[in-house]
């Protein structure tokens, strides 16, 4: 390849030749400019009037400058007039595309259309319960999804052209969810139509067990979708019913490695914590064997005066008990709640904050606390202490229990023994 560059086109100019019968004037002309001759002696030889041999000479002069003027860079500008055409032919063009894809679509809507008379798309699926003929029992062993594929593509052909999907779903005789199901399924490279009820092989039992192992491994954290992939002879459904049943042997064996203690006497175990609702601080105290709200207090903060406050009134109400189950709050861990429960020789056993196998009847407690105040919205501190007050005198006194032979907690709170504990 040369490395040389093109020349550069030359614009010189050869002089013009002059034609034969312009010859006298030309001459004349330039006598004229030379000085020669003056404008009357001109136009006399070459047989004009002034005037006309002067607009001539005129004429050559402006020709003249035209030439020696330097001309404009860049390309010449487009005549108004071609560039109004070429605008016109754009929008005709434009006018054009838009009418010929209008027709297209037109055309592929009558192809649609056949296609739905002709049978080809079905307006409506099989009726629930009707027994399937034998063409097509043949059909679906053949090509299970094939009828799935015929209307995904024909639900997809309507929306091309402008459709909704509901309304191009509703054509076929499907819904949204299950065209779209179809439409990832056929993106994974998976079956669109899946065979269910009586026509599917019932899972084995090792393909059972096979599950039952794998939601115990993953501690029941997995969904039935993905266990139905884990296990390959598991369907979905079925993938299901195996992690419900699997969950709940856990739950059960869970609960009998539990152990459990029962208090069988009032007075002898009560809890305490704090319950934090708009306005203030609910603090209940409950006894452990009974359902029996001891106190209930309200506090605008909760801190350790409000602490040392209720218990010093819960023992002055109801006496001392043997044990005080608390958490680890730092307004439980006080100088002087100790002081307190040291002087009524109460021990106090500290457990780990929101944790049911503790102190589990008192977080149940809580919960209907919070379940009845929020029933009555915003309260002030006020209506909250006079609230709380209704709330206390309905647990204890109002509703009778199963567990209490339907007595309420009050009655059996009354009817317990006294403590003889040192």
């Amino acid at each position: 390849m040369s490395d040389e560059q093109p020349k550069r086109q030359s614009d010189y100019q050869k002089a013009p030749e002059v034609p034969p019968e312009l010859e006298p004037l030309y001459e004349a002309v330039k006598a004229v400019l030379a000085g020669q001759l003056s404008v009357t002696e001109a136009a006399s030889r070459v047989g004009l009037s002034r005037n006309r041999f002067q607009t001539l000479m005129h004429r050559g002069l402006s020709g003249l400058l035209e030439g020696l003027s330097p001309r404009q860079q860049g390309r010449r500008p487009k005549p108004p007039r071609e560039a109004e055409l070429e605008a016109e032919l754009e929008r005709l063009k434009k006018e054009n595309g838009r009418l010929k894809s209008r027709v297209d679509t037109v055309d592929r809507l009558l192809n649609v259309a056949s296609d739905l008379v002709t049978g080809k798309l079905r307006l409506r699926g099989r009726q629930a319960g009707a027994e399937p003929s034998p063409e097509a029992k043949s059909s679906e062993r053949d090509e299970p999804d094939g009828e799935a594929h015929e209307r995904l593509e024909g639900a997809r052909a309507m929306t091309t052209l402008g459709l909704a999907l509901p309304l191009a779903a509703a054509l076929v005789a499907s819904s949204p969810s299950t065209l779209r199901r179809y439409a990832a399924r056929e993106r994974a490279g998976q079956p669109l139509v899946r065979c269910r009820g009586p026509g599917r092989q019932a899972p084995s039992a090792e393909h059972r067990d096979a599950g039952e192992q794998v939601v115990r491994e993953m501690r029941g954290l997995i969904g039935a979708d993905a266990l139905s992939h884990r296990v390959p002879g598991l369907s979905r459904r079925v993938a299901a019913a195996v992690k419900a049943e699997t969950l709940t042997a856990l739950e059960r064996e869970r609960i009998e490695s539990c152990t459990r203690i029962s208090i069988t006497v009032p007075g002898v175990v009560r809890g305490f914590d704090g319950v934090h609702i708009s306005g203030g601080f609910v603090l209940p105290v409950a006894d452990a064997s009974v359902p029996y709200r001891t106190v209930v207090a309200v506090s605008e903060s909760y801190d350790s005066p409000a602490v040392l406050s209720v218990l010093e009134r819960d023992i002055a109400l109801n006496g001392a008990p043997l044990v005080y189950r608390l958490d680890r709050a730092a307004c439980h861990r006080t100088p002087e709640v100790k002081e307190l429960c040291d002087a009524h020789q109460v021990l106090i056993l500290y457990g780990p904050p929101r944790y049911p196998q503790y102190y589990g009847q008192l977080e149940r407690q809580n919960r209907e606390h919070r379940a009845w105040l929020n029933t009555c919205g915003p309260l002030a501190l006020g209506e909250l202490g006079e609230e709380v007050e209704r709330m206390q005198y309905a647990w204890n006194c109002s509703l009778p229990r199963r567990s209490l032979g339907w007595r309420t907690a009050s009655e059996v709170w009354s009817a317990r023994p006294k403590l003889e504990v040192d």
